[in-house]
């Protein structure tokens, strides 16, 4: 969280948008460290020189990313490869403050997702992550073969896990199982796990406490709407396929089947206390922008 009010940020419409740039995995990785640590970062995607889009992982950005880079005129093949890594550079990574500023001189649009959908979600792309083989593999990687620095880092992460009360879970644990004992400890989890955090904080971490910045947000049900807006705007015809990975791997993959209705009920009051402010933010924004219909979003289309 912020630990103190900057001073109010005055931008000209033709000033270089601020805001921190990833160019590389230490950029990336900071990143996630600073929003994991309880930091706002609200990262926006410019649209033309008026409009910009906040992506929020797990709230179809996926999609969104997508949409972005044919807008840019991006080649087919980087768009279908890593949308995200193809975006990263693009992005700017802003601070409540500067998050107002840009708001005098651009429309901002979000979407924003039920809290309980968004986290089984990351637990059908991300959950696995969680258990020891898929950790051992991501510790290797990360040390790049070196035994001395693998065993240093396996040493601090067995201790973090030792301090936060989780251990790593069985590589043939029962999915359901890990999904909802993950949601009884949340916040541990997000201590543990980078990769994992940036999908499971909540959704404020990414749009800030004050919906006011924001000309208006959407439903999930409404990106499609909004792709077609951008479609016309820009007068190309932008693929909006959904990119459902987790539906077309969810015969071969139990991790891809895990569904909302297989939370236990300690399970989904332990995340409804852990995600109250995303809620708040809901219904904060529906007062002061009004319901989250298509039509509200034309000006920032």
């Amino acid at each position: 969280m912020q630990t103190s009010q900057p001073t109010p940020l005055k931008l000209r419409a033709e000033d270089p948008i601020p805001g921190v740039r990833v160019q590389n995995g230490d950029d990336w990785a900071q990143i996630q460290l600073r929003l994991r640590q309880g930091e706002t970062l609200t990262p926006l995607l410019p649209l033309g020189a008026d409009a910009g889009l906040v992506w929020i992982p797990k709230n179809g950005c996926s999609t969104l990313k997508r949409a972005w880079l044919q807008l840019q005129a991006t080649s087919a093949a980087e768009i279908h490869s890593e949308s995200h890594q193809a975006v990263l550079p693009s992005t700017h990574w802003l601070r409540p403050h500067e998050l107002s500023a840009i708001a005098q001189h651009r429309n901002l649009v979000a979407i924003w997702r039920d809290p309980i959908d968004r986290y089984v979600s990351a637990c059908r792309s991300h959950l696995i992550e969680l258990t020891s083989s898929r950790i051992h593999s991501k510790l290797q990687a990360n040390t790049q073969g070196n035994p001395q620095a693998y065993e240093e880092a396996l040493a601090f992460h067995q201790q973090l896990f030792a301090e936060q009360g989780v251990p790593s879970f069985d590589d043939n644990a029962d999915p359901v199982e890990v999904m909802n004992a993950v949601a009884l400890q949340l916040p541990a989890w997000i201590q543990c796990h980078i990769d994992w955090s940036h999908h499971t904080i909540p959704q404020v971490s990414y749009l800030g406490g004050d919906p006011m910045p924001y000309t208006t947000l959407l439903g999930m049900e409404q990106i499609d709407w909004l792709l077609q807006q951008w479609s016309q705007s820009a007068g190309i015809e932008i693929d909006t396929t959904p990119q459902h990975v987790s539906q077309s791997l969810a015969n071969s993959d139990p991790w891809r089947r895990l569904q909302r209705d297989q939370l236990s009920t300690d399970a989904v009051a332990a995340l409804h206390r852990f995600y109250a402010a995303d809620w708040a933010f809901l219904e904060l924004a529906q007062h002061v922008l009004g319901p989250m219909q298509p039509a509200a979003a034309m000006e920032a289309a």
